[in-house]
């Protein structure tokens, strides 16, 4: 668990800089899914879905996963990041 921060009325100590260099890190597609539930994704840029982030992050968890679903990074509510990818 990362702690990235929250954007919102309350708190303005997003880390979007801390954000972009995990995710270009981990992510070698510049297509990801964005995940806001069960029945809620949709496929986005990596640069327009790292956008939005911070926004549903105020009401939701979010995930950000690769097109073949094997590397993920987890947004929740709180303010923390965690991140990973399957083993071969």
């Amino acid at each position: 668990m990362i702690y990235i921060g929250l954007d919102h009325e309350q708190a303005n100590e997003y880390q979007t800089d801390k954000v972009a260099s995990y995710a270009h890190s981990l992510f070698d597609e510049p297509e990801v899914y964005v995940v806001i539930g069960r029945h809620d994704s949709h496929l986005s840029t990596l640069e327009e879905a790292l956008k939005k982030v911070s926004t549903l992050m105020r009401t939701t968890d979010v995930y950000l996963c690769n097109t073949s679903f094997t590397k993920a990074m987890k947004f929740n509510m709180i303010g923390v990041m965690s991140y990973g990818q399957k083993r071969s």
